[in-house]
C-alpha cells in the first residue's frame, strides 16, 4: 500500500475513533441526565406525598384581626374573631408572664401573641383544679420566658361552636383542649415549638 493509501487508512481510523468516543460521551450524557431527572421526580414525589400525609400543625388559624393599640383596656374595639382572641386592638402594655392566679383580660393579653409569646386560657364554671393545676406545672416547666396561663370569663369555642374548658393561643391561632393528657401534651408541645417566638409587630 502506498504512503498515501496508509496517511487515508489511518485518518479513516481516526475519523471512526473519534466518532465512537463522541458516541460514547453523548451515551453517559444521555444516561446521567436521565438519572438525574429521575432523583428529581422522586424527590419531588416524596415532597408532595409528604405534604399530602403530613397531619396538619395542630391549632385553629384564624384571619389577623392587625395590632391596633388601644389607648385604654376599655376602649371600646371591632369584636374579635376567635373565642378566646388571638389577634386584633389590644392595649400598649403587657400582660405578667408566667402564672397568672387573676384573669388577664385580652386586650392586654394579645401583646404578649405580638411580642411573640404564647398564651394558655382556662375557664371551668364548676371548677377545674386538676387541669389548672397541670397547666400551671406545664408552663413552668418550660424552658421559654414568654408564656402565660391564665384563667379566662369568656367562652372557649372553636368555630363550629363547641366548648372546652382551656386553650393554647399563639398569634391568630388557638388549639383547644379539655384536658392535659399525654397526646394533647406533645400536641402542645409542637404548637408552642412551631409557634412560640415569632415577633407579630406590624412592619
Amino acid at each position: 500500500m502506498s504512503s498515501k493509501g496508509k496517511g487515508r487508512t489511518l485518518e479513516l481510523e481516526q475519523i471512526r475513533k473519534a466518532e465512537e468516543r463522541a458516541a460514547n460521551q453523548s451515551a453517559e450524557v444521555r444516561k446521567k441526565s436521565f438519572l438525574t431527572v429521575g432523583v428529581i421526580l422522586a424527590a419531588v414525589a416524596g415532597l408532595t406525598a409528604w405534604i399530602m400525609f403530613a397531619p396538619a400543625p395542630p391549632g385553629i388559624p384564624y384571619p389577623s384581626q392587625g395590632n391596633f393599640h388601644l389607648t385604654d383596656i376599655a376602649e371600646p374595639h371591632v369584636p374579635y374573631n376567635s373565642a378566646p382572641p388571638s389577634s386584633g386592638p389590644h392595649f400598649g402594655g403587657l400582660g405578667p408572664w408566667g402564672v397568672s392566679e387573676e384573669p388577664i383580660p385580652p386586650e392586654l393579653y394579645i401583646h404578649n401573641l405580638e411580642d411573640a409569646g404564647v398564651v394558655f386560657v382556662y375557664n371551668c364554671p364548676t371548677g377545674c383544679d386538676d387541669l389548672s393545676g397541670s397547666l400551671a406545672s406545664y408552663v413552668d416547666g418550660r424552658p421559654e420566658p414568654t408564656l402565660v396561663m391564665t384563667p379566662y370569663d369568656g367562652a372557649i369555642q372553636d368555630p363550629d361552636g363547641t366548648s372546652y374548658r382551656a386553650a393554647a393561643i399563639a398569634w391568630s391561632r388557638v388549639f383547644y383542649f379539655d384536658d392535659l393528657t399525654d397526646d394533647v401534651r406533645a400536641e402542645v408541645d409542637d404548637f408552642i415549638d412551631i409557634y412560640h417566638g415569632i415577633d407579630h409587630h406590624a412592619r
